[in-house]
């Protein structure tokens, strides 16, 4: 009886270890100190003002566009209609190439580099990107592009603190460096 006991012990601490392998996706909350849905951390980045800055264009939701120190990169803050002014719903980082028309009423950093709270940045490999982000993504690869997408859903601890329908981070590798990464919450 006992080793029976013992047995189904052993088994129900090793599936019980395994499942506590599960990598669970750590969000992305901020670039370079504006946080998702915080206006006081937007306007202490860009300025109270910066709500002057914000267009839409070719029925894209609302967004600032803030350009890096060398101008190689563009940050995009996008706003859900109905949302806090200055409040940021999602975020999208890209090189700049030279088809990008910077908009007149763009925002200029005086940062090099835009950084995520999870230290990811463009250029990064994949690898590295894995390793902070795990395993839980979908791939799709159309040559040396390959694109991977991780999502919370409503269930989630991190979704449901905030009150809000999903979440997402998408990336974009050429080659293995990423050059396009945007993450977020869902508009309805």
């Amino acid at each position: 009886m006992k080793a029976i006991f013992l047995i189904s012990s052993l088994l129900f601490l090793t599936v019980t270890a395994s499942g506590q392998h599960h990598e669970d996706l750590k969000p992305d909350t901020a670039v370079n100190n504006i946080t998702i849905n915080d206006y006081k951390s937007t306007e202490l980045v860009l300025g109270k003002n910066s709500w002057s800055k914000q267009f839409e264009q070719a029925g894209s939701l609302p967004r600032i566009e803030v350009v890096n120190k060398t101008g190689t990169q563009i940050l995009r803050l996008f706003f859900h209609y109905g949302g806090s002014k200055n409040s940021v719903d999602e975020f999208e980082m890209i090189n700049i190439d030279s088809a990008y028309k910077i908009p007149k009423q763009v925002v200029h950093l005086k940062d090099g580099q835009f950084i995520t709270s999870n230290k990811i940045y463009l250029g990064i490999t994949k690898e590295d990107l894995v390793k902070k982000l795990g395993n839980s993504y979908k791939s799709s690869i159309n040559g040396n592009v390959e694109r991977l997408v991780y999502t919370a859903d409503s269930k989630s601890n991190f979704v449901r603190r905030y009150n809000q329908h999903g979440y997402y981070i998408r990336c974009v590798f050429k080659d293995d460096i990423l050059i396009k990464y945007s993450f977020g919450f869902e508009s309805l």
